[in-house]
């Protein structure tokens, strides 16, 4: 049987073009232009799918979708908007939209998602449900209008207005933080305690006290009772980030929390009652770890009502021009400076490269690049040591940008011994090696251009330079120049 398509769009033309591609796809379509005709349509036909604008001149699309569910109760209704913001992928999810599209459509996205709609539709999946109006206050902001994410705000929507637990995973720097700080930001929990534990920065001796509490004596230097995290979040939400370092016998506890609701201080055979929202996080695969004995098959179990996964970075390359314009904009208001640019050659070296350390690692580049830059443009040459390839063989230096000031001259070998500096620190090298590696990374380039400037006769490169032939040959053995 074909399924029937509402297409409902204040654009006669997209309305059009939508038609052509669904029926030419084998559905049938009717259509409405605006918020009163399409709940007319809904009130005569049986619409399996829902293509809803936002703007429809005399309605809000989002405001709609409770109207026509109740004449359509079983359609999947997917908001398709040329204004698509964070916010509104959110809001789409919370009034139980099944999809959200931003304009100009990709065809291809377009009928995948129509089809699993259309799938989801056919198996009655979407009931009329009661939906709380919550107004957001907005504390960390996610950016990304990919395809990826937009399947994210679905899933943080939908898990806000439950009470379940949820398991975020998602590659380290991918914004795990962020995603459960919108879950609680959306959720009926909203004004009560948001309470963040980093279980693998906390020492094995102490996550348990941390978590749960202890009572006066309970161990040494316990002068006093303290309350534990999961009472401070008591009514509120609990985020537990890396949940794959907890120790066995902290996940027992935890088990026993997930269970229960019930904590238990250290010290202390009496139990407190909590009321709290779990949300945990990890970079690691944890069915694995299970596999493995490293972590407790039920807790995980139980950890792993409402999954959410975040895409890393490389996966979703069309997100880190946003990213990069909201990272300047907040680095120019906090360094208080003069707005500035970022060049098309270093957008596209961004864009090319992978970020293994995702947003994070793209966030601590531009704060770099802002470091070294002195003008009014982001370039190339300001993320030498972004991990980004820009500049990655500090052998070569441009023909076509010669430097010919010496103040600028200066301040890019201050910007590269500073970046060389930061990635020694970074590396945990051990003491007493920094001078080796600064004269490596200069000698190697100068003995090189030297060597061309002189068409690889080393005696007159030596005389350039001002060493014998022997240090010469010996330092082009070292560098492989020879």
């Amino acid at each position: 049987m074909q399924n029937l398509i509402l297409i409902v769009d204040d654009d006669e033309s997209l309305r059009r073009v939508f038609a052509a591609v669904l029926e030419k796809a084998g559905y049938h379509t009717v259509k409405a232009r605006n918020g009163k005709e399409a709940l007319d349509v809904a009130q005569k036909v049986d619409a399996d799918v829902i293509l809803l604008d936002i703007f429809l001149g005399d309605a809000n699309g989002l405001e709609l979708i409770d109207k026509i569910q109740k004449y359509n109760r079983n359609s999947s209704i997917i908001i398709v908007t040329a204004h698509g913001t964070t916010q509104t992928a959110i809001d789409s999810a919370k009034h139980r939209a099944y999809g959200y599209l931003t304009k100009p459509v990709d065809t291809k996205q377009l009928l995948d998602l129509i089809a699993r709609a259309a799938s989801a539709a056919n198996q009655t999946k979407l009931a009329q449900t009661s939906q709380p109006k919550i107004e957001i206050e907005r504390h960390g902001k996610i950016v990304g209008q990919s395809f990826a994410m937009q399947a994210v705000y679905q899933m943080i929507g939908r898990a806000a207005v439950s009470d379940e637990t949820v398991l975020i995973l998602g590659e380290s720097g991918t914004g795990k933080e962020l995603v459960s700080q919108l879950i609680h930001q959306n959720s009926q929990r909203a004004n009560n305690p948001f309470v963040v534990v980093d279980c693998g920065a906390i020492p094995p001796t102490l996550i348990e006290s941390a978590l749960f509490g202890h009572v006066k004596g309970a161990y040494t230097d316990a002068r006093t009772s303290r309350k534990g995290k999961f009472e401070q979040a008591d009514s509120g939400t609990i985020f537990l980030d890396e949940i794959a370092e907890l120790p066995a016998e902290v996940q027992v506890k935890l088990l026993r929390v997930l269970q229960e609701r019930e904590v238990e201080p250290v010290g202390s055979n009496q139990r407190h009652t909590v009321n709290v929202r779990i949300i945990a996080a990890t970079n690691r695969h944890l069915e694995v770890a299970v596999e493995q004995k490293a972590f407790r098959e039920e807790l995980y179990y139980r950890l792993n009502v409402v999954p959410i996964v975040i895409p890393p970075l490389r996966e979703r390359k069309e997100d880190i021009p946003e990213l990069v314009e909201l990272f300047t904009q907040r680095f120019v208001e906090e360094y208080k400076l003069p707005k500035i640019g970022i060049s098309t050659d270093a957008m596209q070296q961004l864009t090319a490269y992978d970020w293994p350390g995702n947003v994070r690692e793209l966030e601590n580049a531009i704060k770099r690049a802002f470091v070294m830059c002195s003008g009014q443009m982001l370039l190339p040459e300001h993320f030498t040591h972004a991990g980004t390839n820009l500049q990655a063989d500090t052998g070569a230096i441009e023909k076509s940008s010669p430097v010919t000031d010496a103040t600028h001259f200066n301040e890019q070998v201050y910007a590269l011994l500073y970046a060389q500096l930061e990635s020694y620190l970074e590396q945990q090298t051990g003491e007493g090696e920094l001078y080796a590696e600064i004269r490596a990374v200069f000698e190697k380039p100068l003995f090189k251009i030297v060597l061309e400037h002189t068409k690889k006769n080393q005696s007159k490169a030596a005389s350039l330079l001002g060493i014998n032939r022997n240090t010469l040959h010996t330092k082009l053995i070292e560098y492989e120049l020879n």
